[in-house]
């Protein structure tokens, strides 16, 4: 059975409360659109690789009952469950469900399916699904619409080259399979969604910490990254500025991809 990625297994687990704390969340749009694809409210849906539960979340407040979360972490798990109580966490992997056969109407992935994009995934995600079920996928990224976005970009993507990351497209590869495209009706549809949202500078640089493969370095080469994107943001070339709140905004795309399974 395979294993979650080292750097995502030891960074989310060192950064469970920060990135409760500081992580977007999704626009109105998306969950719109979730509705549209899933209008029964009763229906069973998976939030896989659920984390600190900011996708189960926005899910349950738009009326979903049946809502379970898998997160293999267990510092993630209990965030979870001391943020949303009600809400049933189990511990599971993308090669490992912990649910019943063609139980679910969509499985959900959140910020998470770059992490584990292969084929064993997509066959545990087919197996748990109903007929002609959905598997939804959703990231959110730093716009480069913005100069300083552009900068702390530049300075902390230096460390993901050996992460799986989505802005790198790998992930995409797995649906290019013939196995893929039996187990689902290809290609994925798409659709990109503004996201920007109003934050202070601090959570700006610690959001940046929560990502695994920053929480993975050594503490002196963290503190080195958060320098020099202290120097971007007191660049005024760079155009940060803050409100008279002291809040920044924090230019972000939403992509939502979604297909349904095929029998």
């Amino acid at each position: 059975m395979p294993a979650p990625h080292a750097i995502a297994a030891d960074g989310f687990e060192k950064q469970a409360d920060a990135y409760a704390r500081t992580r977007p969340t999704y626009p109105t749009e998306a969950l719109d659109q979730f509705r549209s694809l899933l209008p029964n409210l009763d229906a069973p849906v998976v939030d896989l690789a659920a984390g600190t539960g900011i996708m189960t979340k926005l899910l349950v407040a738009r009326g979903y009952t049946n809502v379970t979360a898998v997160e293999p972490a267990e510092a993630m798990r209990e965030k979870f469950s001391a943020l949303l109580p009600n809400v049933p966490i189990l511990k599971g992997t993308s090669w490992d469900i912990p649910v019943a056969p063609q139980s679910q109407d969509a499985v959900i992935v959140a910020q998470a399916f770059h992490w584990f994009a292969d084929v064993p995934s997509l066959r545990e995600i087919h197996r748990v699904l109903k007929p002609n079920g959905y598997i939804i996928l959703i990231w959110n990224m730093e716009s480069p619409r913005s100069a300083w976005v552009r900068g702390l970009r530049n300075i902390y993507e230096r460390f993901d080259a050996i992460a799986p990351q989505y802005r790198k497209g790998v992930w995409h590869d797995v649906f290019e399979t013939e196995e893929a495209k039996a187990l689902f009706k290809l290609p994925l549809n798409h659709r990109q969604i503004d996201n920007d949202y109003r934050c202070s500078r601090s959570d700006i640089l610690t959001r940046v910490t929560t990502k695994s493969y920053i929480a993975v370095l050594a503490d002196e080469q963290r503190a080195d990254v958060l320098k020099e994107m202290e120097a971007v943001l007191d660049d005024p070339a760079n155009g940060f500025t803050v409100d008279d709140q002291g809040l920044a905004l924090y230019p972000h795309d939403t992509d939502l991809r979604w297909a349904q399974k095929r029998d």
